[in-house]
């Protein structure tokens, strides 16, 4: 059986998903290819390839762009069989009830995938595999299959699926994950509902060995271009033990380059910060998410005091690692002065890079659903922007608030980054009407510092270029 996935954009953060689905269908005997939409028609690759299944993964908002293609793919091939996975059909199941797709899979599908194309194969019926829900079943009959356990079991995602279709293989920044799993319960992300969906079914929290990820990078290493690693694990490390230990032991002897990791700023001790400086941890992302302490605890769900930010920041700093931090704006309840107390904590820990997406109330999170029962969002999960920096869609707020909200999105980031300018931004140009020179501003600024503070790559001028003329395409296209 041939598979053919189908991906909107390839930026420079690999889909290890995607790549890691194809290596098990590979493993199974299958066949896979890749149309990217940016720069395939995916007809014309339907045409070459010739799959019996088209699958697409998706989160909530890039989902849209699948649905409306797979409309037009089964109008003319009708007996290709067309799938998706993802958080979106994971946490809003109901999806399958609304569009044209034969069927979804919910959770992790490295042992469901494979098993389908088996059947589909044979011209079994997919129906009673653990985890894929078709058009004839129901959501609260699906059954789960148990967590894979043992990461190490798994194959290698397979890049080369990607890297042969896009630029990616020459972009020296290259993504890996060592584990899986989040113990944390904040109310606005997909993680306590991902713990509620698989209880019972094995540990959520799951690590590979230290000897299987630096294979993975070094076999990456020694076939592409890479001059920083990194890790998009919810939480590399959440304590300094024996993992951390041979890590940082073996890491700068085997691989030897600048990485950039994810940690909670409530457990980023100086014993971690410490390890992980040895390793070669060049920057972390710590997210803030709100400047009050009450907010963070109440609202959602993350009860980190301002102590604990303060001192995870200069921790690093102290060490020399520098910081990415994500802060969430227009949060349901607050107000304006809430959103610049965001701010102003992270100009106040000194953050090195710092990102404001706007809240969006996703399905299937504590805090989305508590907004659609007080009536805050009236729409649907069609209705929301692939754009994190797009304007708010809670009805809590005027028009003029949304608009300020989003100029702090884009503006935010040069606050932090030139302090001195912060009065003049907030005070003045978030008062202005939303325009495209904010948002070029705020990219321009990014461009800079991801390549200079979070992630160390060098790159000659036109190559340079080509990335910011790519990433402001893909931007674009996400607000059109």
């Amino acid at each position: 059986m041939k598979v053919l996935f189908i991906i909107n954009e390839v930026d420079y953060m690999e889909p290890l998903g995607l790549m890691l689905l194809s290596a098990v269908a590979k493993k199974a005997g299958h066949e896979t290819a890749l149309a990217i939409l940016s720069s395939d028609d995916p007809l014309k690759r339907i045409r070459e390839e010739k799959p019996g299944v088209i699958a697409y993964s998706a989160t909530t908002g890039f989902h849209n762009i699948y649905m409306r293609l797979n409309d037009v793919i089964k109008a003319k091939y009708p007996g290709v069989f067309t799938m998706m996975g993802g958080p979106h059909p994971t946490f809003y199941p109901e999806c399958i009830r609304t569009g044209s797709l034969d069927a979804i899979c919910v959770g992790e599908g490295e042992t469901a995938f494979p098993e389908l194309l088996s059947r589909l194969e044979k011209g079994d019926s997919p129906d009673g595999i653990p985890n894929i829900l078709t058009r004839e079943g129901h959501p609260d009959k699906l059954e789960l299959a148990p967590l894979v356990q043992d990461l190490d079991s798994l194959p290698l995602p397979d890049r080369d699926i990607v890297y042969s279709r896009s630029g990616t293989a020459n972009f020296p920044l290259k993504s890996f994950m060592a584990s899986r799993g989040c113990p944390f319960n904040c109310s606005y992300c997909f993680n306590h509902a991902f713990g509620r969906l698989y209880a019972g079914k094995g540990r959520i929290m799951r690590r590979r060995s230290v000897e299987n990820v630096l294979e993975e990078i070094q076999q990456v290493k020694s076939a592409y271009p890479l001059q920083c690693v990194k890790f998009y694990d919810d939480n590399l490390v959440l304590k300094a033990d024996e993992w951390l230990e041979e890590f940082a032991r073996e890491y700068p002897r085997r691989i030897g380059l600048p990485f950039h990791c994810l940690l909670r700023p409530d457990v980023a001790d100086e014993n971690i910060i410490k390890l992980l400086k040895s390793a070669g941890c060049f920057s972390v992302s710590m997210s803030i998410e709100s400047g009050s302490e009450r907010i963070r605890r109440e609202l959602l769900n993350r009860p980190v005091g301002d102590e604990e930010i303060r001192r995870a920041f200069r921790l690093c700093s102290e060490y020399g690692i520098s910081t990415f931090s994500n802060s969430i704006l227009a949060l349901p309840g607050t107000s304006w002065p809430d959103d610049e107390a965001t701010l102003d904590m992270n100009i106040e820990c000194g953050v090195s890079f710092a990102e404001f997406p706007i809240y969006y109330p996703y399905p299937g999170t504590d805090l989305g659903e508590r907004c659609r029962a007080q009536g805050l969002w009236n729409g649907g999960y069609d209705d929301l922007s692939i754009s994190y920096m797009g304007r708010s869609p809670l009805n809590c707020f005027s028009e003029e608030e949304k608009n300020r909200q989003k100029n702090l999105s884009e503006l935010g980031t040069l606050a932090v980054a030139m302090p001195f300018l912060r009065s003049f931004l907030v005070n003045r140009l978030t008062r202005l009407r939303p325009n495209p020179i904010f948002f070029l501003a705020y990219y321009l600024a990014k461009a800079y510092l991801v390549t200079r503070r979070v992630y160390p790559i060098r790159m000659g001028p036109s190559f340079f270029l080509r990335t910011i003329r790519k990433s402001l395409r893909i931007e674009a296209a996400k607000r059109s």
